[in-house]
This record gives C-alpha cells, structure tokens and sequence, in this order.
C-alpha cells in the first residue's frame, strides 16, 4: 500500500511537470511524455509470465559429436543425441563433446551393434505312448506316468525360456546414463489418476513417457520406509532408486503416488 501511494505521489509530480512546459491553449496533463515511465510497469507482469513460458517448455534433443569414449553414450567421433542441458552442463564443460554446427570436429566413427543372440527352443518329440495311446503292443501308461511325464516336459520349457531371457539381458547394451536421468527426473515426482497395482514395468513406462529415456524395470527398486516392494497397491511416499549397467551409483528420487 505504501509503494502504490508513492507511486502515486511520483505520477502526480511528473504530470504537473507536464502541464508546466506544455504550450497548449489549455494547461492539461500530456501523458504521452510519461509512456516511458508507465508501460514497463504495466508490461513487467506480461513479460514474467513469458518467461516462465518459455522455461516451462521441454526441449528436443540435439545431436553431438564424443570427443572422448564416455559410455554408455558411445565412443570418440560417434554421433549421439543429448539434451540440451545435458551437452552444456556436462559435456561440453568437460570436452567430452562438441557441437556440429560448422561439421563434425573428428573423423565421424559408428559404433558396432551386435546382434542379440537368441536361442531357438524345439519342441519336444512326443513319446510313442502319445502318438499311440491304444497300440496292443505297448501297456498303457498310468496317470501318475502321465503326470510325471507332462511335468518334466514343462520343466524343460521353462527352463530352456529362462536361458534365452538371460542371454538377451546380457548382450543388450544400456542406452542411458544416471546423469541424464537425474537432469530429467524432478527431486520429487507425483503421480495420480492411475491404475493399481503400479508395478515397475508400468514405472519403466512412466519415466518414457516422461523423459524419453527407455529404462528397464530391472534397474528400478521402490522402497516404502526402507522396505522394497515389487508393486505400489495404495497411495502413498516412495523412494525411487535407479541404477545403471558400469556405474556403481544409484540414482535416488521421491515418490509421490496420489
């Protein structure tokens, strides 16, 4: 109240000296001499408002050039694309990268992806009691043998199963670092509207859908004070661990399920 009476006090001021040093007919108050004053009063909230707009707005990546080996983003002379803020507050300070405005500082190298190794699971050949159940030849077989039998079929399978999932996690190569996710994931991230259980592959999804940054559940761990859970099935305050393949520390953030 005490700025706007002062301000007050100083428009008056200029206005009297205005009508003062105006050769008109009539002594009235020219208010165009004041514009310079007035409008950046009224113009200050527009352009605060402006500026929040535009720091409020996500950026696209853009593509650089390594100048140095720095997984798991890539080797030196490979193309990658960063954020923005990633390139300028962390790889460019250090001359990990640069940019390719004027081309490509260092011979352009590309980086070998190996394929990921499958193995192909066959079917197992049916016994001759399934292909001939009624055969004269043969006695018939017992439902305890049936039972055994249809078990250690399955066994085989899961197993089998199980070693080509392991063989794909092991030769798949991590395409993120704790870095650019720690710049893209706020210190505390609320989420609402959802479906439970919330498990980590729907965390996993959360997080591109955020940042654009694929993660797998693997990486992620929920903890509810200090104890692990597999799935969220209730509101509440969590913590939100991310780890990554080559570095040995864990990215923490606050979880806020609503």
């Amino acid at each position: 109240m005490i700025f706007f009476f002062f301000r007050l006090f100083v428009w008056s001021i200029l206005a009297s000296i205005c009508c003062t040093y105006t050769r008109a007919p009539r002594l009235e108050p020219n208010f165009s001499v004041l514009q310079p004053f007035l409008y950046p009063m009224f113009a200050r909230q527009s352009i605060v408002k402006q500026l929040v707009r535009n720091a409020s707005t996500k950026s696209d990546r853009i593509t650089v050039q390594l100048l140095q080996d720095f997984e798991p983003l890539g080797t030196a002379g490979e193309l990658v694309r960063v954020k923005p803020a990633f390139m300028r507050n962390f790889l460019h300070v250090g001359n990990k990268a640069c940019y390719i405005t004027n081309g490509p500082r260092i011979p352009v190298v590309e980086r070998k992806r190996e394929p990921v190794v499958t193995q192909k699971v066959k079917a197992p050949k049916p016994t001759q009691a399934a292909e001939d159940p009624v055969a004269e030849s043969g006695p018939a077989m017992s439902l305890d043998e049936l039972s055994s039998l249809f078990s250690s079929m399955r066994g085989k399978k899961g197993t089998t199963a199980s070693s080509v999932f392991q063989t794909q996690e092991t030769t798949s190569v991590a395409t993120y670092s704790l870095a650019e996710l720690g710049e893209s994931l706020p210190a505390t991230y609320s989420l609402s509207g959802i479906e439970y259980p919330l498990t980590r592959e729907a965390l996993a999804q959360v997080v591109f859908n955020s940042t654009g940054i694929e993660v797998p559940a693997s990486v992620i761990k929920v903890t509810a004070d200090g104890v692990a859970v597999d799935e969220i099935v209730a509101p509440g305050t969590f913590t939100w661990s991310f780890s990554a393949p080559g570095d040995a520390n864990v990215l923490k953030r606050k979880l806020k399920v609503q």
